[in-house]
Formats: structure tokens, sequence, C-alpha cells
């Protein structure tokens, strides 16, 4: 945990935040804005209490779209304790005045949702007339893996609009030259593409790795299975789960110059709701080819591992704006996601996006 500006003297406003998607990911950073800004000196679990100038609890988030029934036509504070959601409820949040419209479904459902995902019969919105109203200043795209057209939507609406996006899916909008133009035109910026959890199983299994290598252990393998019972791991049995794959292959291998055989799968366990184990085994070979095998487990609350990098994320994106740098943002993507358009060593990113935050 680390701190910049934490006297909060140079105070930037709010920070107005656009939600694609009311799940859990959703649930927990909404919840946790509200935890932090009751506790003002309360810095636990954060990468930054303040970032830019902006303190987490300057974050407000002024519109909210999703698709189902019991979450549409919600206010907000409501809607993120609506099942399917099943994250754990770490403090109750008032009446926040925002309320939750249908989006376009395009992709983001599939029939391995019967049953658990009613699309609600309301008439989709018009999203940039919401954006408009709102005055948002970043959306945030949290829609299941694989909704690649409904992800285009939303990233084109808000930068038509000149409102930042934080790309959490693996999608790989960033890589588009066409979304980067885009945010070149309108003065605003991306950071994308994949969250990697701020302790998740990529950057675990990356570091583990990392450490291998410069100890001199050649790899010849490694696996790693991630389970757990939200509706992201549902979705992730389908063949949109192909990308998630790719996404968390390209995180633990970024930087690597080892061609080791690599295997990441996902499981479904509906007992185990948000909570989510990561299991990892390496094996390799260290002086006169001896046998290393390494085997390990990490088990987190699945959506609070990517909410401290979405708020960081998020303030990235104003500290552009107000710097005037525009388009794809490389070194807090590297940082930030799985699968950014330029990899980078974890350490190079995490210098670059700290003194990109701390600019006043």
């Amino acid at each position: 945990m680390y701190l910049l500006n934490t006297s909060h003297d140079n105070f930037m406003g709010k920070v107005k935040v656009a939600i694609v998607g009311v799940g859990n990911c959703a649930s927990n950073f909404v919840q946790g804005i509200e935890y932090y800004r009751n506790d003002k000196s309360n810095s636990v679990g954060l990468m930054h209490r303040v970032a830019g100038g902006y303190d987490i609890g300057d974050m407000e988030v002024v519109a909210a779209f999703d698709i189902a029934e019991g979450k549409v036509g919600q206010d907000l504070s409501l809607a993120i304790f609506a099942p399917p959601n099943c994250t754990k409820t770490i403090t109750s949040v008032p009446e926040m005045g925002v309320i939750v419209q249908k989006g376009p479904v395009l992709d983001g459902w599939g029939p391995h949702f019967e049953g658990i995902v009613t699309v609600s019969p309301e008439p989709e919105c018009d999203i940039e007339q919401v954006l408009r109203d709102s005055k948002a200043d970043v959306m945030v795209i949290l829609l299941p893996s694989g909704s690649d057209q409904a992800c285009y939507t939303y990233i084109k609406a808000a930068l038509n609009l000149g409102i930042g996006v934080v790309n959490g899916i693996p999608v790989l909008a960033s890589h588009d030259p066409e979304i980067v133009r885009l945010a070149e035109e309108n003065k605003t910026s991306i950071i994308g593409d994949d969250f990697k959890s701020q302790l998740g199983g990529t950057i675990l299994h990356h570091t583990l790795m990392h450490l291998f290598q410069i100890r001199g252990i050649e790899i010849n393998k490694s696996y790693q299975i991630n389970y757990g019972g939200n509706t992201d791991f549902l979705n992730l049995q389908t063949p949109r789960g192909s990308e998630k794959h790719k996404s968390k292959a390209r995180g633990i291998k970024a930087g690597s110059d080892n061609n080791f055989d690599l295997s990441v799968n996902v499981s479904y366990i509906e007992n185990q709701d948000d909570n989510k184990t990561c299991r990892i085994w390496i094996e390799g070979q260290n002086f006169s080819g001896c046998p290393v095998t390494f085997e390990g487990k990490l088990t987190v609350v699945d959506s609070a591992n990517s909410s401290g990098v979405l708020a960081d994320a998020i303030r990235c994106i104003m500290v552009a704006k107000r710097m005037g740098i525009y388009g794809r943002l490389d070194a807090p993507s590297a940082y930030f996601m799985k699968s950014p358009y330029i990899q980078m060593p974890d350490e190079l990113a995490y210098k670059a996006t700290d003194e990109f935050l701390m600019n006043p």
C-alpha cells in the first residue's frame, strides 16, 4: 500500500463515472466508494487513497446500464444487490438517485444465462443521451466476457462525447486504431484491456515465473486453474471463455522470452458465489537439471480484486485529460490490464503509472 498527496490539498472536484454492467464488480466498486468516503482516514487495501489530486471518495457514479430484469429501472443502490449478484456485502448504500437504464442487448446475453438472467422488457435507452444528461467523465466497461458488439457500442458512444473509457473485459478495443483515433479526435483517452486483478492469479503467476527466471530456473511447463461461483465463471464455461484464457496467458507470459508449455482454465462451482480460488503449478529445472516444482493457492473475493485497479485507472483518465494527453494510455494499460497494446515489465509499468498519478 502506498499513498500520494495524502493531505488532499490539491482538490480537483468530483469524478463522474458511468458503469456499464451492474454485476458483482459494479456492486463491490459502488459499495467500496461509500465505505471509504465514510472513513476518510482509511487506506487499507488501496493502491492509492488519493491519486492525481482525487480522493477515492471523490468518485461519484452518475449513470448505470444493464439489461437484467430486477436491475433495470431500479435505483443503483438497490440494483447492486439484486440477484444474481452474490458478492460480499461491505456496507449499506443510501439511495443514489441513479436509475439503471436498459442498454442494447446485442451479445451481452447468451442462452447459458437462461433461468439466471432475465432480459428486462423495458425499451432500450439512448446511450449518448443518458451520458450527456449525466455529464459523465469516465465510462467503465464491466460487461460479460465475449460481449464484443456491446462493448464497442458503449465505447464508441462514450468516445464520441469526449468521455474517457476503462475497458475491463477481454475485448481488445484499445488495440483498434479506429478506437484510438476516435479518442484522440474527441480529446479523451482509453485504458484497456481486461483487468489485471489487484492480487489475482495472473499477476501472482507472472511474478512467480519472473522470480524463477531471474534465479536461473528453466521453466518447462505450468498451469493455472481458477474456480468460483459467480456469473462470470458461468459465462467463461462457454466459447466466450476462449478470449479470457488467451488474455490471462498473455498477462502471465508478459515480457518472457521462454516459450514454455502453459495451460489456463476456469471452472464454475455454484456454491462458491463471488469467492475465487486460483491454483498455480510450475515445473522447472535448476542447477545441473535437477527438478523444481512449485504449487500454490490464492483465495480472494473476486469482484473486490478489480475495484482497487478500477479506482486508479479512472483517475488516470482524469489526469490525462487535465494534462492534454489523448488516445491510448500505454503505461496505465500495461500496469492495470492483462492485454494492453504494449506489454511492459511490471516494475516499469508501476513506476511510469505512479509518476503519472503524481501529477498535480
